[in-house]
C-alpha cells in the first residue's frame, strides 16, 4: 500500500520531469534547421555561398507542433501513471 503523500511526491517528480522534456523538445525542434544546414555544409564544402543559413524563426512552426505533440504525450503519461498509482493505493 502506498501512502497519499508518497503518491503526491511521485507525481510531482514526474510532472517536473515531463515539463523539462517538453521544454527540451521545443529547443531541439527549433534547432533542427541549423543542424541540418551545418551537416549539409560539412558534406558539401564550398556551398556556403549558395545555401544561406535559416533565420531564427524559420523553424518556429515545426517547433510548436513538436512541442504540442510532446505535451499531449506527456499529459497522457502523467494521467496514466496517476491512475496506476491510485489503483495501487485503493487495492
Amino acid at each position: 500500500m502506498i501512502s497519499q503523500s508518497d503518491i503526491q511526491g511521485r507525481l510531482r517528480l514526474l510532472r517536473y520531469g515531463l515539463i523539462v522534456v517538453v521544454i527540451v523538445a521545443f529547443f531541439v525542434a527549433l534547432l533542427v534547421p541549423y543542424a541540418a544546414i551545418v551537416t549539409f555544409w560539412s558534406a558539401n564544402p564550398g556551398v556556403e555561398e549558395i545555401v544561406s543559413p535559416p533565420g531564427l524563426l524559420d523553424g518556429i512552426g515545426t517547433a510548436i507542433i513538436a512541442t504540442i505533440v510532446t505535451a499531449v504525450v506527456c499529459a497522457a503519461i502523467y494521467i496514466g501513471y496517476s491512475r496506476f498509482l491510485n489503483s495501487r493505493r485503493s487495492s
